[in-house]
């Protein structure tokens, strides 16, 4: 069975109670999450959730966005499901109880005063726009210490973009490290990704700020069924990183050719579900439509795949009672993602104010895919 494009498979395997903690599932608070594109925000708010809270997501008179607890202090209404009023206020589709970016509540219509109190106040998150995206602070209520992950530039002849979006069932740890995981495209994509020769690569992994770093060596140029180059013995420059809490990314680039820039923001709907915008942007001397076009068809066809092992890797977890793996030298990405997860979010208990992040070594890897 197929699983249809960013549709979820299992729902009701979903909403059963799960023992988390057998489970790769961590949230750290304190960092900036991508809620919506841009592009989504109109007259209508958004609705989303983040880690299992729902969320509002709407845009101001001033035009910033902001981010608010999906419920209406008032009775408990969604607020998404009301408007966004010529004032720039979240308006409750309800009584009309209407809200700002900050979560004040600035309007109740019927009383014969102007006044308000703290209780009517809803849950706000800090929220800023950038790259095309609007990110929320993972913690509500509290002062951002950082600034958002900035997309890289990528300039030169042919440059272009293309964006698409995917729900997996599946945890962040999972699909980050599927994003990024090198061994598993000469089986799961075998003619799509890597063609039918198998070729010896170096890996080499490293830390790197807030992340990890994998760089492959002796890449032939050339992928699935687009094999140019790969007779001319050139290799491709490539590097995998994850960046907390929930980027990952892959850029490949051949010196005065071209070079790609995947850069998949990830939102953690809930501890099973997560949502992944693929930002892909590209430099090479085809036209730039073209060059966006072809990776956006063969991306799907690729995620589609993917998707499907996910929803089988969460359903077997699921069923079972819990995640077991066995991982070897080759396994570079997936442990060391949980770590820095898990680190980050444990250096945010209250006895954890002054733990550093977890530490990645460096490891070099031969092996053929």
């Amino acid at each position: 069975m197929s699983v249809p494009f960013g549709e979820p498979l299992h729902h009701g395997a979903m909403d059963a109670a799960v023992d988390l903690a057998a489970h790769s599932v961590a949230f750290p608070r304190r960092w900036w999450y991508p809620v919506a594109r841009s592009s989504e925000l109109g007259r209508k708010p958004l609705a989303v959730t983040l880690m299992g809270t729902p969320l509002a997501v709407f845009r101001g008179a001033d035009g910033t966005p902001g981010v608010v607890l999906d419920r209406c202090s008032h009775r408990n209404y969604p607020l998404s499901l009301g408007r966004v009023t010529d004032e720039g206020l979240l308006q409750c589709g309800y009584h009309g109880w209407s809200f700002d970016q900050g979560g004040s509540c600035r309007f109740v219509p019927g009383l014969l005063e102007t006044r308000t109190q703290s209780t009517w106040h809803v849950a706000a998150h800090a929220a800023v726009e950038q790259d095309g995206f609007v990110w929320a602070w993972g913690e509500p209520g509290a002062e951002p210490t950082r600034a958002p992950f900035a997309l890289p530039v990528v300039a030169g002849r042919g440059a272009g973009e293309t964006v698409f979006r995917i729900d997996l069932d599946s945890t962040l740890r999972a699909a980050s490290e599927n994003a990024l995981d090198v061994p598993h495209t000469a089986y799961l994509h075998r003619g799509l990704f890597r063609g039918r020769r198998r070729n010896r690569i170096t890996a080499i992994r490293r830390p790197v700020t807030d992340g990890i770093e994998v760089q492959y060596l002796g890449e032939p140029v050339g992928m699935g069924p687009l094999r140019l180059g790969e007779a001319s013995g050139r290799t491709f420059d490539h590097w995998d990183r994850f960046l907390l809490p929930s980027v990952a990314q892959i850029e490949y680039a051949v010196q005065g050719w071209f070079r790609v820039v995947n850069t998949i923001v990830q939102l953690p709907l809930s501890p099973f579900r997560t949502r992944a915008w693929f930002v892909v942007r590209f430099s090479s001397p085809l036209p730039g439509p073209l060059v966006g076009t072809v990776v956006k068809l063969q991306g799907r066809r690729i995620l589609g795949q993917d998707a499907e092992a996910l929803a089988r890797q969460t359903e077997r977890s699921l069923q079972l009672g819990g995640e077991r793996y066995a991982s070897t030298e080759l396994d570079l990405l997936g442990t060391a993602i949980w770590r820095l997860l898990r680190s980050a979010e444990r250096a945010e208990q209250p006895d954890g104010e002054d733990l550093p992040l977890a530490s990645v070594s460096e490891r070099r890897v031969v092996f053929e895919a």
